[in-house]
């Protein structure tokens, strides 16, 4: 019996097309039902194809992920509906996975893709990616394990997956934790799940959250304007073990002071945030300051969970803290 998969589409490079003025490509301006209608999927569901956004990704906000997650609740109120495809821009497509993921709880499964190719570029993988992201969300296996990203047949878990390519269509990856599993075909195969993260739900927007990455003999300037300029939290991006300059570490105490979240992240790829060592800008000193760990959160994640935590109502260091260790 075929299922019911409802796919929303919100633009990017899976829904352009040619402008013949440029010779570029105008980004998300092809409606979902256009898109889906050049598929020939052959799949084993019945589609509802909603267009929700039509954007380049690099265009995404806060606001938009609302409307979007609104959107896929709503949706889920269908008990007839066996799963939700969304589809995407590459650029930020890892942090609307893992907003939805932190945001919505429920046992079907929510499968996020694109393209690195437009539909009409010879060699596209638009469709293959749209054909295996509706057959992960028809299947059993791929229940209870929050949001999916499915991508050049491989299949990741939104906390972790990352891009990590410009242009090639093997463009995602999940440093030191792998695939999940994989589309083959018709065949999707679970090798690993992932561990389950509690979900919040946010009632508004979040407050302004920067990334400020910090490198050799940077100083505090950048964590000084965030905060000059209204931010209530800084995901610092830290190398190593996540430590930053000496010059650094005093304007985390300073932002702390004024009432900004400070979360510790590391440039690594792999790895989590930890204190080894007792000189300034470490890690420990960084906790004096004020400072959370971001255990193995990429800085662009740490920002997507600091986010939904504010939004959510939760300001407190100790309850912020635990969610990063979770």
């Amino acid at each position: 019996m075929n299922k019911k998969i409802v796919v929303f589409t919100t633009g990017g490079t899976i829904a352009s097309v040619e402008n013949a003025e440029t010779g570029l490509f105008s980004s998300g301006v092809m409606p979902g039902e256009a898109l889906l209608g050049m598929c020939e999927l052959r799949v084993p569901a019945t589609l509802d194809v909603r267009s929700v956004f039509q954007v380049p990704s690099n265009a995404m906000s806060f606001a938009n992920l609302m409307v979007l997650r609104d959107a896929i609740l709503q949706a889920l109120e269908d008990d007839s509906v066996a799963g939700v495809v969304v589809t995407h821009g590459t650029d930020t497509l890892e942090e609307t996975s893992y907003f939805l993921h932190l945001t919505i709880r429920d046992p079907r499964p929510i499968v996020v893709t694109g393209s690195q190719r437009t539909p009409t570029e010879a060699g596209t993988d638009s469709f293959t990616n749209i054909r295996h992201a509706i057959l992960a969300a028809a299947a059993p296996e791929c229940r209870n394990m929050g949001t999916l990203v499915v991508f050049n047949e491989g299949i990741y878990a939104a906390r972790h997956v990352r891009k990590v390519h410009a242009f090639n269509p093997h463009a995602f990856t999940a440093f030191g934790f792998g695939q999940l599993g994989y589309v083959d075909r018709n065949d999707v195969r679970i090798l690993q799940r992932p561990v389950e993260e509690p979900a919040f739900r946010p009632s508004g927007l979040p407050p302004r959250i920067e990334i400020v990455k910090v490198s050799l003999d940077s100083d505090g300037l950048f964590v000084d304007c965030a905060v000059d300029n209204g931010a209530r939290g800084i995901i610092l991006e830290g190398v190593g073990r996540g430590h930053v300059t000496p010059a650094c570490a005093p304007s985390v105490g300073r932002a702390v002071a004024r009432g900004v979240h400070v979360v510790i992240t590391t440039a690594c790829e792999e790895g989590r945030v930890y204190p080894v060592y007792d000189f300034s800008g470490g890690v420990m000193d960084l906790e004096t300051r004020g400072a959370i760990r971001g255990g193995d959160h990429s800085s662009r994640k740490a920002r997507i969970k600091l986010a939904v935590l504010l939004a959510a109502g939760i300001d407190d260091r100790a309850a912020i803290g635990r969610a990063f260790a979770a």
